[in-house]
Formats: C-alpha cells, sequence, structure tokens
C-alpha cells in the first residue's frame, strides 16, 4: 500500500489521539505557598479596618452592635438571604417571552442543482438542470416565542422562590438571635475574668510563696513531718482551685474576641460593674404571653409556615403540569437568496401540545403532591409543640438561673464577710497562713460563682429572646452606621429590662 493512501487514514486517529491528550486534566495539589498565600488574603479579609476603632472600654451593646456589623457568619447568613433574593429578581424574566435570534452562513463549491421526474411514468426530465439557491447563503432571524404553561409553572416556581427567599430572611434572624445569646453569655464571662484576674494572680503567687515556705520548713524538720504535709496538701488544694478559676477565665476573652471579630489576642477592655452593682433581670412575661409571642415570631417556626407554602405550591404546579400546553411564536426572518421574490417576511403561529401520558399519571403525581402538603404540615404542627415546650423549658430555666443568681450573691456576700474577719485575725496572727489562703481562695471561687451565675441567667435570658423571635435591630440594619446601632441595641435591651452596661 502506497505512502499517498496510509497518511490520509492515519491523519484522523492521530488528530483524536492529540486532542484527548490535550483536554486530558492532570490534578494539582495544593502546595505550601498556595496555603500560605490563601491564609494571608483571608486573613486580610478577616481583621479589615472596623469601625469606629475600639479605644475604650467595651459595653455589651457596643460588643453586640460590633458582632451584628462584623461577625464573619453573620455576613455568610446575609449573602445567602442576598442571593436568595437574587434569585427572585432573575424569576421575573423567566416569565417573559423567549426572543431569540439566530444568524447563519452556508456555502458550496457547486451550485444545487436538481433535475424533475415524471410522477406517473418516473421518467427523467430530459431538460437541462436548475438550481434555485445560491451557492453561498446567509441568513438570520429574531423571533419572540411563549409557552402559556410555562408562564403558569414560572410563576409557581418564583412564588416558591419568594418564599424561599424569606426563608433565608428567617434563617439570618435566628443566626441573629443565637449571635446576640452568645455575645451576652461570652460578655459576662470575660467581666468576670477582668474583675478577678488581678485577685486570682495574688491568691496564686501568695500560695505558691507559702508552699515554698512549708517544703523549706520540712526538709529542715523544723515542725512535725505529718503536720507539715498536711499543711501543704491544703495550699497544692487550694492552688489547684485557684488554677481551674485561671483556666475557666482565661478563655472567656478569646471568645468574645472571636464574636465581635476582632483579632484572639487583642487587649478589650470591657466596661465591667462592681459584683455588687450587679442585678437581676427580670423577665416580666407570662408563659401565656410567651406563647403568644413565639407562635407569631419564633423563625424556626415561621420558616416551617413558609415551607408549607411551598408545598401547598407544589401541589398546583403539578396540578398545572397536567394541562396542555400552548406555545406562541412571531419571528421575522431573512435569506440573501437572491431567487426569492421577498427576502424578507414574518411568520406567525401557535401550537397546542398536550403530553397524554400525563393524564395516565396525574393520579400519582397529585398524590404525590399531597402527601408532600401534608408532611409539610405534620411537620409544622409538631414544631409548633417543640416551640411551645421550647418556651416552656426556658422560662423554667431562666428563673433556675436567677434563683441560683441569687443563691450565689447571698454566698458571694457571707464569704466577703468572712475574709473580712480572718484578714482581721491574720493581722493578729490568731490564724495560719494556709486558713488564710484558703478564705482567700474561697471567697475568690464565690465571688466567680457570682459572675458564672450572673452570666448563666444572662444565657437564659438571651435564650428566651431567642425562643421568642424578638429582635435587638431593624431589618434595614445593614444601612445604620456602628453608632446609631449600638443606641438602638441599648434601647431595645432597655425596652426589655436590661439597662445594663
Amino acid at each position: 500500500m502506497s505512502l499517498d493512501r496510509i497518511l490520509p487514514r492515519l491523519i484522523v486517529p492521530i488528530l483524536l489521539a492529540l486532542t484527548v491528550q490535550g483536554c486530558a486534566v492532570t490534578p494539582e495539589p495544593l502546595t505550601e505557598q498556595d496555603m500560605k498565600k490563601a491564609a494571608t488574603a483571608d486573613k486580610a479579609v478577616m481583621f479589615a479596618p472596623q469601625a469606629p476603632p475600639l479605644t475604650g472600654p467595651l459595653t455589651l451593646p457596643d460588643a453586640i452592635a460590633r458582632a451584628l456589623l462584623h461577625n464573619l457568619e453573620r455576613r455568610s447568613k446575609l449573602m445567602d438571604e442576598a442571593l436568595a433574593l437574587g434569585q427572585t429578581k432573575l424569576d421575573r424574566w423567566e416569565l417573559l417571552p423567549k426572543l431569540v435570534g439566530n444568524m447563519g452562513y452556508a456555502g458550496r463549491d457547486n451550485p444545487n442543482a436538481t433535475k424533475s421526474r415524471d410522477l406517473y411514468t418516473q421518467t427523467t426530465s430530459t431538460s437541462n438542470p436548475t438550481y434555485s439557491t445560491d451557492r453561498d447563503s446567509l441568513t438570520y432571524d429574531l423571533g419572540m416565542t411563549w409557552n402559556v404553561l410555562d408562564f403558569g409553572v414560572g410563576w409557581i416556581n418564583a412564588q416558591q422562590n419568594a418564599d424561599r427567599s424569606l426563608i433565608a430572611a428567617e434563617r439570618r434572624r435566628k443566626a441573629v438571635n443565637t449571635l446576640v445569646h452568645d455575645v451576652r453569655y461570652a460578655y459576662w464571662r470575660a467581666v468576670a475574668a477582668q474583675s478577678l484576674e488581678a485577685e486570682v494572680a495574688t491568691a496564686v503567687a501568695e500560695a505558691e510563696k507559702a508552699l515554698e515556705d512549708a517544703q523549706k520548713v520540712e526538709k529542715a524538720g523544723l515542725r512535725n513531718p505529718t503536720e507539715i504535709l498536711r499543711y501543704q496538701k491544703g495550699l497544692l488544694e487550694t492552688l489547684r482551685q485557684l488554677e481551674a478559676v485561671s483556666q475557666e477565665l482565661s478563655v472567656a476573652r478569646i471568645e468574645l474576641a472571636a464574636l465581635v471579630n476582632l483579632a484572639p489576642d487583642s487587649d478589650i477592655q470591657l466596661a465591667a460593674p462592681e459584683a455588687d452593682e450587679l442585678r437581676p433581670t427580670d423577665l416580666g412575661l407570662t408563659p401565656e404571653q410567651m406563647e403568644e409571642l413565639a407562635f407569631v415570631n419564633n423563625p424556626d417556626l415561621r420558616e416551617q409556615v413558609y415551607l408549607s407554602r411551598i408545598a401547598a405550591d407544589e401541589t398546583r404546579k403539578a396540578l398545572l403540569k397536567l394541562l396542555p400546553g400552548i406555545n406562541l411564536s412571531f419571528t421575522h426572518r431573512w435569506d440573501s437568496n437572491s431567487f426569492l421574490i421577498d427576502n424578507h417576511w414574518n411568520e406567525a403561529g401557535a401550537r397546542l401540545t398536550w403530553n397524554l401520558m400525563n393524564l395516565v399519571s396525574a393520579p400519582d403525581q397529585i398524590d404525590q403532591a399531597d402527601a408532600g402538603l401534608a408532611a409539610a404540615d405534620a411537620r409544622r404542627v409538631a414544631l409548633r409543640m417543640a416551640v411551645l415546650a421550647q418556651v416552656h423549658i426556658a422560662y423554667r430555666q431562666f428563673h433556675n438561673a436567677r434563683r441560683q443568681y441569687l443563691r450565689a450573691e447571698t454566698l458571694d456576700g457571707v464569704e466577703h464577710r468572712l475574709i473580712a474577719q480572718t484578714k482581721a485575725k491574720s493581722a493578729s496572727q490568731t490564724i495560719s497562713a494556709l486558713d488564710a489562703i484558703a478564705s482567700q481562695a474561697a471567697a475568690i471561687a464565690a465571688r466567680l460563682r457570682r459572675f458564672q451565675s450572673y452570666a448563666q441567667m444572662e444565657s437564659a435570658f438571651g435564650k428566651v429572646q431567642a425562643t421568642l423571635g424578638r429582635d435587638l435591630l431593624p431589618e434595614s440594619v445593614e444601612n445604620t452606621d456602628f453608632a446609631a446601632v449600638s443606641a438602638l441595641v441599648a434601647e431595645r435591651m432597655a425596652a426589655w429590662g436590661q439597662s445594663k452596661p
């Protein structure tokens, strides 16, 4: 076989192999440099300059305002909501008729000549061939089509996506309520850390000094071994207690910094009140009032109602798809063929299409849609019962936390009166250093429990508000500056009986 015959047969396989090789995708794993570059870029976004900068003591309304404006998780929820709202805008265009333009070119190396054949005699004409189209042809058309059935289905889809955008808004509300609850709890724990940090450090230093002295006495054999070992054991137990307190307090500021989107090592100074200035929170609502508020405002319950509406629309859409489709069209065409008398012309048409198999499957489709609606209704009723339980649980938890705080407040007062007595005896050297240090540690622990109980009470109060779906901010918070947001938060908190720093 000659080379001239072999080459044409090889060209196609070779070109195909080269094309496949060129389309092959090779996995490219991330390198360490890629990860470092991404981390640098993300950190620049995470800690972008925030206005105003943190210069003075941070109040609770300021902390909540900063979290609402700068918290990264809340930003992601806002973007989800914006994405859902964007889909509703796109759905409007889906309801309009389709406007389609086409342009084409066709060419051939010889005319499209034809001969004629007699229908009855099947003899071919002996006249010369003829053609009625140019060898090169250019065409374009601009047409509008509108399917009535697609319009109806698109309208229902648009309604469903509108409800999905409202669901995204409810999820944002839930994220905001959860964020406010977390900031409230972290803030008061950070207040405890700031208030007790110096006392804990002093007590730990004194205990370590006493332990060192006791070890020296033991080595020198100046005291009874059993007595001095028990003394050291008491000091070590006290140190363990103080270090547990220090560990509890050490992470509070970091948690608060993360919630308000500040660097973990930020030096946050809080507008912390003294322990004696803390006042128990009053809820001011009966369980019946709470039930009414939750049934109207709870974001989870509102989301489920929207889901029920989407399920009902799904039933309507299933029924609509059983109808015949009517397609209306209007098209303007142009053809460069020189043999045409009119190169420009308009076409209009109407077409009815009906998938008759839909009539056979209609009962199953309707049953499926009805089952989806029934399931959505059942979930809504079940969630309403769950919300009802959450309301009463939150009510009991708040009052239990309030009672625990009052108890911790009383215990704190007793411990500090005892420490006053201990200091007086220590000055007159009528008690040992171990008793003095133990009394001081007990007083610090009582003060910590008071702050912790207050934080738990604030957390329980925040959980009540989240369950009730009460919002600290209006929907247009994104268009408000920091000072206005902080003032609005303080105003709403005061209205809830939270006139605290």
